[in-house]
């Protein structure tokens, strides 16, 4: 674990965050990789049927997904204030949490994911398979918040390496049992859909046990056999005042998705599935807004402003922001020069080849906003104050993406390209708003919980 705080902030920054890029762009990979399997193997109907099952398992994990962020910020800034007491006290109380709701997560998720895909207009030809997809990906949900949660703690800690090495052994094993499962090799079983989903499932377990056994070794503090399990209403409290505000935001930006998906259904399985591959390709683009911006600069932040350094912050902002800009110019030329090649690695389907490339002409514009979105909102994130994000993401997401794309694809002819548009103008209504916030300097002032017991002085 490191002081991201002590010297130069660049060279601090490149060495942490490095690994952050290389564990999400491999992360994206595996999806491109998996998408290209069942694509390839199955068929253009399959690949729309994941397609179609994402915004719905992406909804139903975003309250967990907020509790593991939460415990990252609140790690980092114990870490940041040397709090050794904070900090174990925030990792077993934490990790219950996400257990417990994992748990009723997973049921919730199996009971409600065929109504909610008929709520969403999904076409009749993939349904059922969207859904023995989400039902396996679902029962394995546990395995995947486990290996997020511990990922979390440490890069908030500020060791971004351990975390790349868990997610590396994690693709690895993915990518092998994917088509053989898929397609029954050797003396695995021919699943169709169902190995694909499966692959995942395994692999997150055999990963998650193996990431317990490695971190208790390396580190007392991740022993959860030699926790003290005493719940703690405090840092729960804290972990919620933070948490389920990202939680919310995550949300809006799933039912986002789930409106949008709902709105490319209605033009055909082509469209669905055009929309998927356009998806897996933003990825890329993304990882180093998110890496950067979400995660690096967040766990800057966090420890910044934990050890009273808040001077730190203008610069961190100054370098994530030169870095992410430089990565989304360099994926929307590459876009944007071979967008019918990179459509053709998923499908040799000439209509949605012809669907996909239009997309990418909208959509890549959308990387520069980004990049510069979540530079400050990682910042904001980092202070504790996750409110004002959540009501950007609705105003971006659901008033801007969503209903002004409803309003251009079914009002003006425009069709699936009025989606495409505004998915643009949205990202930019996004960056605005969180630069607002950030120049206004509010966030400096958010007064986190205080804790029962004070704190005890640990790291020094």
């Amino acid at each position: 674990m490191k002081d991201l705080t002590q010297g130069s902030i660049l060279k601090n920054l490149l060495i942490f965050s490095w690994p952050i890029v290389l564990g999400d762009l491999m992360h994206s990979l595996y999806s491109a990789i998996d998408a290209f399997w069942v694509g390839r193997l199955i068929g253009p109907e399959a690949l729309a049927a994941v397609s179609a099952s994402m915004p719905v398992l992406f909804m139903l994990v975003s309250l967990l997904i907020g509790l593991a962020v939460s415990t990252s910020i609140l790690a980092g800034q114990a870490f940041g204030a040397k709090d050794t007491a904070l900090l174990s006290k925030i990792l077993v109380n934490s990790f219950m949490a996400i257990i417990a709701l994992t748990v009723l997560f997973t049921a919730a998720g199996i009971a409600l994911s065929l109504p909610i895909l008929r709520l969403l207009s999904t076409p009749e030809e993939i349904i059922h398979d969207a859904q023995l997809f989400l039902n396996i990906i679902f029962g394995g949900m546990i395995f995947m918040f486990v290996q997020n949660w511990f990922s979390g703690i440490l890069r908030g800690a500020g060791d971004s390496k351990t975390p790349l090495i868990i997610l590396a052994f994690y693709v690895a094993l993915n990518i092998i049992l994917a088509p053989a499962l898929i397609t029954g090799w050797g003396p695995f079983p021919k699943l169709g859909i169902a190995g694909s989903a499966l692959a995942t499932v395994i692999s997150g377990a055999v990963t998650s046990a193996a990431a317990l056994v490695y971190l208790a070794r390396k580190n007392p503090l991740f022993n959860i056999l030699k926790w003290e399990y005493r719940f703690d209403p405090a840092i729960v409290k804290r972990i919620l005042v933070i948490g389920i505000p990202v939680s919310l935001q995550m949300i809006i930006v799933s039912l986002s998705g789930l409106l949008i998906i709902s709105l490319v259904n209605g033009f055909g399985f082509t469209t669905v599935a055009a929309y998927g591959i356009g998806l897996r390709i933003d990825q890329f683009s993304f990882i180093p807004a998110m890496s950067l911006g979400g995660s690096a600069a967040a766990a800057f932040a966090a420890q910044a402003l934990g050890a009273g350094r808040q001077e730190k912050i203008p610069e961190i902002v100054k370098w994530v922001s030169v870095l992410t800009l430089s990565f989304a110019l360099f994926f929307f030329v590459i876009v944007n020069i071979f967008p019918a090649q990179i459509t053709s690695i998923f499908t040799t389907d000439a209509g949605v080849i012809e669907k996909t490339v239009p997309y990418f002409r909208y959509v890549t514009f959308t990387y520069f906003a980004f990049a510069l979105m979540f530079t400050f909102q990682g910042v904001i994130r980092g202070s504790g104050d996750t409110l004002p994000s959540m009501f950007f993401a609705f105003i971006t997401l659901i008033i801007f993406r969503a209903g002004l794309g409803w309003a251009l694809s079914s009002k003006t002819g425009m069709n699936e390209t009025g989606i495409w548009l505004a998915m643009a103008v949205s990202a930019y209504v996004g960056m605005t708003l969180n630069w607002l916030y950030y120049k206004s300097g509010r966030w400096k002032r958010f007064k986190k919980p205080k804790t029962e017991p004070p704190p005890l002085p640990g790291m020094g």
